[in-house]
């Protein structure tokens, strides 16, 4: 058998950590690594941001619960509440404490009491639906009625008809009702806003280059997120149906481009492409 050298299978003291180091910055999120980290080096406490409290509606008569009606009994211009478990199944990933208010009825009194009556208990009061411009939107008017609205709409492609601002002295955000605007939304706009209510520092979603291998001939006016996906030869497959009511393209991809505002994209161009796994 070989003789050991001296200093050979010796863990040093300060090899990992030194004294005097950081060794989790505050803002930090406790994956399980930094909670093993944190007790390598005897610690059976740490100070923590407390969970944000958020109120979760959705709006709209038209709204069925899944499993309430067959499809083949729904009304005429009834859709089923798809909204409702994303949104709060990304709030819960997130580390809030939902609470799950139901549905806003298309009233203008019932929506403002339900809104005043939140808005006392959380930290930040979410919709999805009813900011837009149509005849039963009545949050808009409800939110402007109990605080304030600081943005109503902004030129993203899916996801214009975003809301926020103040309901008393809770942060209130309106999202679009399309299933898809809602999603994107939520990831590109709610999910930092949390992360920064919580000390997290960097919370911008992040991007990396990847080949686009597909057209899209046609610029538009507001920045776009395109559903894609990666193929077997490491470029980028676009959904096909890129609509805000279609859902699917959020499955099937794994992502999004970040797509600028008065652009073009031509196979092989180089695009910006923010991953669903580093949002979720």
């Amino acid at each position: 058998q070989a003789v050991p050298r001296a200093g050979q299978n010796i863990r040093r003291a300060g090899e990992d950590i030194a004294q005097g180091a950081v060794v989790l910055r505050a803002g930090t999120r406790l994956t399980p690594a930094a909670l093993g980290l944190a007790a390598s080096i005897g610690l059976a406490r740490l100070p923590v941001a407390r969970r944000p409290r958020v109120a979760l509606f959705s709006t709209g008569d038209e709204l069925v619960m899944p499993g309430t009606v067959a499809p083949e009994s729904l009304p005429p211009g009834a859709i089923y509440n798809s909204n409702r478990f994303f949104l709060r199944t990304l709030l819960q990933r997130l580390g809030c404490e939902v609470t799950d208010c139901g549905n806003l009825p298309d009233q203008r009194e019932a929506t403002v009491e339900a809104l005043r009556s939140a808005s006392g208990r959380h930290d930040v009061v979410l919709t999805s639906g009813g900011v837009s411009v149509g005849e039963e939107d009545h949050v808009k008017p409800a939110v402007q009625q109990l605080g304030r609205l600081d943005l109503w709409q902004i030129a993203i492609k899916p996801g214009k008809p975003f809301a926020c601002g103040r309901v008393g002295d809770a942060y209130f955000i309106g999202l679009p009702g399309n299933p898809v605007s809602s999603f994107i939304t939520f990831l590109m706009l709610v999910r930092p806003f949390l992360l920064r209510l919580q000390g997290v520092p960097d919370v911008a979603p992040k991007s990396v280059a990847a080949s686009a291998h597909f057209n899209w001939p046609k610029p538009e006016k507001r920045r776009e997120f395109l559903r894609v996906r990666h193929n077997a030869a490491g470029g980028l497959d676009l959904f096909q149906h890129q609509g805000s009511g279609v859902l699917t393209s959020t499955v099937w991809g794994d992502g999004v481009v970040d797509h600028p505002a008065g652009q073009t994209i031509a196979h092989g161009d180089v695009v910006r492409f923010i991953a669903f796994s580093e949002l979720m």
